[in-house]
């Protein structure tokens, strides 16, 4: 008799367990966005996987931050880039529905500002604050009507150091990079303001660039740290991001 009660008490906890893992599971991330610029768009480089430049294979320099986290997650997990090389706030307007609400993500990471800094300087074609901030606005609300969870990413940075920017044929000087440091703070802030306004979860790029930068860069060089060019990822700034990301998503 005792022996069945056991039985019959071992059956229950198994079964239980069993129901607990399926209530699990369906609360799992199934299908991840990441909506952005060239960064993203590099995101999901691979450097043992070529990529065409016009009619030439090319092999990356470095591993995105996408594929480094698909190569450390659940493979059950989709992870989609949906990066554009110089898109704005404005562009990621044009084709949000396109890319992600279409593709009905359960987690979609939204990282964007670098070109709505950068290109009012060297194109003047960036965007004013308030556009920055309404088309955000716009975006967010839409991918939450469909029951998405939002990152919010802040801006990094463009030239990794103080003072004028020199790399290259490059060259920007002292107030210019003030003016754009200025402008990636403010635009940073307008990000963690609508984390709180809209409840989105916030990854405060900017601060976590900023402060790995002040502590390893003894030469204040341009570049190299984080990025091979004063903006774009590096393997040690994919890293960075792929960490960052990564907690998110598990």
């Amino acid at each position: 008799m005792r022996n069945k009660l056991f039985a019959c008490l071992l059956l229950t906890i198994i079964f239980m367990v069993g129901c607990n893992k399926l209530d699990n599971n369906s609360n799992d991330i199934t299908k991840v966005i990441f909506f952005g610029d060239s960064i993203t768009e590099a995101g999901v480089y691979d450097t043992e996987v070529g990529v065409l430049d016009g009619d030439t294979l090319v092999y990356p320099k470095y591993t995105g931050f996408i594929t480094m986290l698909n190569k450390k997650i659940n493979t059950q997990i989709d992870l989609i880039g949906k990066g554009i090389s110089g898109d704005k706030v404005s562009d990621l307007l044009t084709r949000y529905r396109r890319d992600v609400i279409d593709l009905n993500p359960d987690l979609v990471f939204i990282y964007i500002g670098i070109n709505d800094v950068w290109h009012k300087y060297d194109f003047g074609t960036g965007s004013d604050i308030d556009l920055y901030r309404n088309g955000l606005k716009d975006i967010i609300s839409e991918i939450q009507k469909i029951d998405a969870k939002v990152v919010l990413c802040t801006p990094t940075v463009i030239g990794e150091n103080t003072g004028e920017f020199v790399l290259g044929n490059q060259f920007k000087d002292v107030e210019t990079m003030e003016k754009m440091n200025g402008d990636l703070d403010a635009f940073s802030d307008v990000i963690r303001n609508l984390s709180i306004e809209f409840n989105t979860e916030l990854l405060d790029l900017r601060k976590v660039f900023m402060d790995y930068i002040s502590e390893n860069n003894p030469n204040n060089e341009s570049s190299g740290i984080l990025t091979y060019d004063g903006v774009h990822l590096n393997e040690t700034g994919n890293k960075l991001i792929a960490e960052g990301m990564i907690n998110f998503i598990k």
